[in-house]
């Protein structure tokens, strides 16, 4: 089955063509709009939507060129377009070019969570997944820890309090003036530390605590009072902002494996645009083999949004469900399963 897959859920126009039965990409195109939206200092929706209106077919075009199809009836099998969560004027451009597509093309469509893409999307890169296992899900919009009982069949253990991870370095990037998106930036800060020592100390939010949650708002808080400090003029601004992704990082994997060891489940897929951090995947890999888990990312490509991951989805979602109505509307609050 060859599955179009769509996502437009924020500033990144993705389109992919999934082969589901072979589980081979044969296209994967990103339009991104960093550059546009970093002299804000964050996603403007209003000009990302624009521009997704203006790339959404170009994109198309260039999926079924660079996979050899021919855009004709009975070439794709399946739509799959991101329903939610995200910006909603995003999600409406994606969503209804994928219902015309259905329509013209008289085959079936589906609207697909943003979030169940990247839940399977270490599936790209490692093949099938064993369930259950745990899933950690973090991006500038989403914290989040999943039981994993397939790959249509998800609880929500454990969620974030207030910021996400991805919104907590976006907003500290600000604090430290570095542009946007300073999440990269304050990585590769973090694994050069060894160099740039002595660095401050940082709280870490209900690390201790026994329930499966996170809070990232106090740290940002203490980071901004601590700037505000003549403590701050004893650091560099590298060594601040790095101590705030150990921090973090600290959190996110005891909480994950916090939750491991509560349902007695030895295997972490961790995903989402904040997966990309090379500093969490190191410490992930080092922490994780010292406490006998298996931990999986996708590919970095796979980890930032893509149309890839919700072919995938897609494709589970009507295995398993069917085709969805076209009345079926988007959501920008949809919550997984």
């Amino acid at each position: 089955m060859y599955v179009l897959g769509i996502d437009t859920s924020c500033d990144d126009t993705s389109v992919a063509i999934l082969d589901s039965e072979s589980g081979s990409v044969l296209a994967e195109h990103v339009s991104s709009q960093v550059e546009l939206h970093s002299i804000y200092g964050g996603v403007v929706p209003e000009i990302a939507a624009r521009k997704h209106l203006e790339y959404i077919i170009p994109m198309i075009e260039k999926a079924l060129d660079s996979a050899g199809i021919a855009p004709d009836p009975g070439v794709i099998d399946l739509v799959a377009a991101t329903r939610g969560p995200g910006l909603i004027g995003g999600l409406l451009i994606g969503f209804s070019a994928a219902k015309a597509l259905s329509l013209g093309w008289e085959i079936p469509f589906v609207g697909v969570n943003h979030i169940n893409g990247h839940l399977v999307s270490a599936e790209l890169d490692h093949g099938g997944l064993p369930y259950p296992h745990i899933a950690l899900v973090i991006s500038g919009g989403h914290s989040e820890l999943y039981k994993a009982e397939s790959p249509i069949k998800y609880s929500l253990i454990g969620q974030t309090r207030d910021d996400a991870v991805g919104e907590l370095l976006d907003k500290v990037g600000r604090l430290l003036d570095l542009p946007f998106p300073s999440g990269p930036i304050i990585d590769k800060w973090a694994v050069n530390l060894p160099q740039l020592s002595p660095r401050p100390e940082f709280p870490r939010p209900l690390l201790s605590d026994e329930v499966l949650e996170f809070s990232f708002s106090g740290l940002k808080t203490a980071c901004l009072y601590f700037l505000r400090s003549d403590e701050a003029k004893k650091f560099s601004r590298e060594s601040i902002g790095s101590e705030v992704l150990y921090a973090a990082v600290d959190c996110l994997l005891g909480k994950s494996f916090e939750a491991c060891k509560k349902f007695g489940l030895n295997y972490l897929v961790i995903s989402g645009g904040v997966a990309a951090s090379e500093y969490l995947r190191k410490t992930a890999s080092q922490l994780g083999a010292r406490e006998g888990l298996d931990i999986v990312f996708p590919s970095r490509k796979h980890c930032t949004d893509n149309g890839s991951m919700i072919a995938l989805a897609g494709h589970y979602k009507f295995t398993g469900f069917g085709a969805d109505p076209y009345d079926l509307d988007c959501d920008a609050s949809l919550d997984v399963n």
